[in-house]
């Protein structure tokens, strides 16, 4: 890490210490790699389309890829034909072959600025750096500088923790947001760079259109001047925030589990301090706040209405100011039906949270129940006329985020998603963790 880079002077090491942020060592692949076929979409993305990923296989062969260096988590529920023990272990081996025969290769400390151009938005930019996971939590009514904005699973994080643990490298897939209307800390380095030959430029496969990618060395005043904006940032002197946790939640999340599980045994400037994070600003034109559908499987359609309508009855009789109770529709598909559901809220609770809690208490009562979360609305038709229960939900105002997470705390988990399916970050770079 940074800490010890003579590159960086004093008064910048105070600032991103203050910042709860780190100037990364960032491992990409060497040249002559094919680029297209390195990288690959989030892994938890898809997580209902086998076919996703089995086109991905086909299309990576044998070509060095970030698909051998991640699980895509469609396999913690369907292993297929090969243990979830074994793919990790396959990962590991992957991620020492990689470093030993010099696929991936250091660049000196700094930060990448990201542009993103996508088939719906021409561009949309973002900022590779680290950030100190002392200064994150994702518990409710935490007040730390980097916070989640989901509810987080307990019961996700081991599984994922069992990928982390023996790993050398992290890929991120973890995207921040900021609050930057006057456009102060990732635009102006664009501006800077982009008349300049990037680091890498290429098509990403599977619809996930193209990325170009700018090495800022820790001694620019680049660097300087963008974490000199964060710390100028209005939600961190009004709120005390500086990052919301955007996409890959349940990521950062065993990322801080797995530090908390070895920090008593090893360096405080120990690199598992700390996790690789895209920065992006959260006004930015290219980024688009879309709703995380729900599908669920193994129930009735007619039984799912029946628990959903008897749900929302309880709820309205137990409400102490029953004229306060809004409602809203939300469609809901089943194999060949398609109706509204009478979702009633109370005062400033969200859509997405009165159905999260239905679905959470039909789990409790069936739990041969499953559900997933879904981007995409043809998604959720389709699995719904395959045998599924699709809601379609509505979305969030990217606007109202930073006040409703500075007030609430933590939102319903996926509440919302940061563009389609195909605009999630795809793995590029990577850090030493061990």
């Amino acid at each position: 890490m940074t800490q010890t880079n003579p590159a960086m002077s004093d008064q910048l090491y105070s600032l991103t210490q203050s910042l709860g942020v780190a100037i990364p060592e960032l491992y990409v692949p060497k040249e002559g790699i094919d680029l297209a076929r390195w990288a690959v979409v989030a892994c938890d993305q898809y997580t209902s389309q086998p076919d996703y990923w089995q086109q991905a296989e086909a299309f990576v062969g044998d070509a060095p890829s970030t698909l051998r260096l991640v699980l895509p988590e469609i396999y913690l529920e369907h292993p297929g034909d090969q243990p979830v023990a074994n793919r990790i272990a396959r990962i590991n081996q992957t991620m020492a072959d990689y470093l030993a025969q010099g696929i991936l290769v250091p660049l000196a400390p700094g930060c990448m600025l990201i542009e993103r151009a996508t088939r719906l938005h021409p561009s949309r930019k973002g900022l590779l750096i680290a950030i100190d996971l002392e200064r994150y939590d994702f518990m409710p009514g935490n007040r730390e500088l980097t916070r989640a904005t989901e509810g987080t699973v307990l019961d996700r994080i081991p599984p994922r923790q069992a990928i982390r643990k023996d790993a050398l490298l992290e890929l991120p897939h973890v995207q921040l947001l900021i609050d930057d209307p006057g456009r102060t800390v990732i635009e102006p380095l664009y501006t800077a760079l982009a008349s300049h030959v990037p680091l890498y430029a290429t098509e990403l496969a599977q619809d996930g259109g193209f990325i170009t990618g700018w090495h800022i060395p820790a001694e620019s005043s680049l660097v300087a001047d963008a974490c000199m904006a964060l710390s100028q940032l209005a939600s961190l002197r009004e709120y005390g925030l500086l990052f919301a946790v955007g996409d890959g939640n349940h990521s950062l999340a065993t990322a801080k589990a797995h530090w908390d599980s070895i920090k008593s045994d090893v360096a405080l400037d120990h690199p598992a301090r700390y996790a690789l994070a895209e920065v992006i600003n959260i006004h930015d034109q290219g980024l688009d706040f879309e709703p995380i559908h729900r599908a669920v499987f193994q129930v009735d359609f007619e039984q799912f209405l029946d628990h959903a309508d008897r749900f929302f009855k309880k709820k309205c009789q137990a409400a102490t100011h029953p004229d306060q109770i809004l409602t809203e529709s939300v469609p809901v598909y089943g194999p060949g039906f398609r109706t509204d559901l009478s979702v009633p809220l109370l005062p400033g609770e969200l859509t997405v949270g009165a159905i999260q809690a239905m679905l959470d208490d039909l789990v409790i009562r069936h739990p041969d129940v499953r559900i997933d979360y879904i981007h995409g609305k043809e998604v959720v038709q389709d699995l719904a006329g395959k045998g599924a229960v699709g809601l379609l939900l509505p979305a969030l105002d990217k606007s109202e985020f930073f006040g409703i997470i500075a007030r609430d705390g933590i939102l319903p988990r996926k509440t919302f998603s940061m563009g389609e399916a195909f605009e999630k970050r795809y793995y590029f770079e990577s850090r030493r963790i061990r």
